[in-house]
């Protein structure tokens, strides 16, 4: 038998980038977030004399460039404060009051943040005396991330050189208060006085409290036939009476008053994100436009050093005699201003040219939410731009986009499949009306015309950090 070879169907070539100095310095400035882009701006100033850098002032919301104290951009999109809020304060102009206050300190106008504590308070001090009240704040000060009580009463009780009685009536008042079940010992007692607290129908309050009690873990489980078995009670009443417990108990209620629930000692690190890329939409609906900015893009501006220049416009033209060493620096320095500065616009043009044709290719999903993603890869968005495939991973590393809405959002998000999967099996599990599993989510996908495996579901679901079926 003769040898055969196979010979593939040609198709558009893929364009390769041809490796040159400016290709160097384009790659590696194009893979640059905002932060790390201007250290490297900072870097190559103190390095090369040459290279000269003028920033302007810009808005740390939009990006835009202005000369005032107040960015005219973000000025016109702000809903102007109606007159009457603004100069009737007191008799007199807010501003003109201030200003006269030569000790005012404008942090007193800063609102502080209401703990959980501050809102206990200020429900128990017209139910309290001042001595209950000290009791009460003792406890509230030991309540951890939960909002368990972490201390025994005797303790308290030590403490204030007060009763045991009275610590005990104090935490009955405590407990009853908004929210519910706040200071209990366990999570079980905390169901429990929740239950207490709601006017329900005795007998399905009696149910509630006997599977809390007794048979709690076995509800976790999802063991109602054995609980209905026990009880000598129908599987239908214990399936109702999970359904109101899930409806109208909450065992952290606390943690609607935090955002990031951890104790109070522990200190709190803030993380901001700084967009790359702007995005906005302009027009009535149907006929939207969109409108890209890079708020870095117009914030530098580079030039030649006009010392060198004029050394090397001399050493161009003989004019001046140099020896060989200082003629090497000069012409260095200038060649690599040169370089960094083409590779500086190089960089927006690449930049804004594949983050256009993701927002054209995603524009459903701009317009309204991750329902609307469409797949997208970075070789196919390679393909549409003209670019390499590792021009545009490039491009979209570590980068982020503040899109329309006011969500700062991943560039890499625009090419995550899974982002619609995640938002179904969420919307479809908050509604369900029985425990879906993952076998039913992955026929309800397939319907949505999103097809992946029962492990993939799995997979998402833990994401969402939201419990198997059995467990729900």
């Amino acid at each position: 038998m003769e040898p055969r070879i196979l010979i593939r169907p040609a198709g558009s070539p893929v364009p390769r980038p041809k490796v040159t100095p400016k290709t160097i310095v384009v790659s590696g400035l194009l893979e640059l977030a905002s932060v790390e882009l201007e250290r490297a701006i900072l870097e190559e100033v103190a390095e090369n004399p040459a290279l000269q850098v003028v920033e302007t002032a810009h808005c740390e919301r939009c990006g835009a460039t202005f000369s005032g104290s107040a960015c005219p951009r973000c000025v016109s999109e702000t809903r102007e404060t109606p007159a009457a809020e603004w100069t009737a304060d007191w008799g007199g102009s807010t501003r003109t009051r201030w200003a006269q206050e030569e000790e005012w300190d404008p942090f007193s106008k800063v609102a502080a943040p209401w703990s959980i504590r501050d809102h206990l308070l200020w429900q128990l001090c017209p139910l309290l005396s001042a001595s209950e009240l000290e009791i009460a704040s003792l406890m509230l000060e030991n309540l951890d991330h939960r909002g368990l009580l972490d201390c025994e009463l005797q303790t308290i009780a030590s403490i204030l050189d007060v009763p045991l009685t009275q610590v005990e009536s104090v935490l009955a008042v405590v407990q009853r208060q908004d929210p519910a079940g706040i200071a209990a010992r366990t999570l079980r007692e905390r169901l429990l006085i929740q239950l207490d607290c709601l006017d329900c129908e005795e007998g399905v309050a009696g149910l509630c409290k006997l599977l809390i009690e007794d048979h709690w873990e076995a509800l976790g489980k999802g063991k109602l036939k054995r609980i209905a078995g026990e009880l000598q009670v129908g599987i239908e009443d214990i399936g109702r009476a999970r359904d109101f417990m899930r409806a109208n108990l909450d065992p952290y209620p606390v943690h609607a008053f935090l955002d990031h629930p951890k104790p109070a000692d522990e200190p709190t690190e803030a993380h901001y994100l700084r967009p790359d890329v702007v995005i906005a939409v302009h027009g009535p609906d149907g006929s939207e436009e969109f409108e890209i900015r890079f708020p870095a893009e117009r914030r530098f501006r580079f030039s030649l050093d006009g010392a060198y220049r004029g050394l090397m416009d001399a050493f161009d033209n003989e004019r001046v005699h140099v020896n060989p060493g200082e003629y090497d620096h000069v012409r260095q320095c200038v060649g690599r201003s040169k370089l960094f500065i083409s590779g500086w616009q190089e960089r927006w043009r690449t930049l804004r040219c594949i983050v256009e044709g993701m927002v054209e290719y995603q524009r459903e999903f701009l317009l309204n939410d991750a329902r609307s993603l469409r797949p997208l890869t970075r070789a196919r968005l390679a393909e549409m731009v003209g670019v390499h495939e590792s021009t545009v991973s490039r491009a979209v590393a570590s980068k982020y986009a503040l899109i329309p809405g006011g969500r700062i959002v991943a560039l890499s998000d625009f090419f995550d499949g899974s982002l619609r999967a995640k938002v179904l099996i969420k919307d479809w599990i908050s509604e369900e009306s029985h425990p879906l599993t993952d076998s039913e989510l992955v026929e309800l996908l397939a319907q949505a015309g999103v097809c992946v495996a029962r492990r993939t579901v799995a997979k998402y679901r833990q994401a969402l950090r939201i419990l198997p079926s059995e467990l729900r």
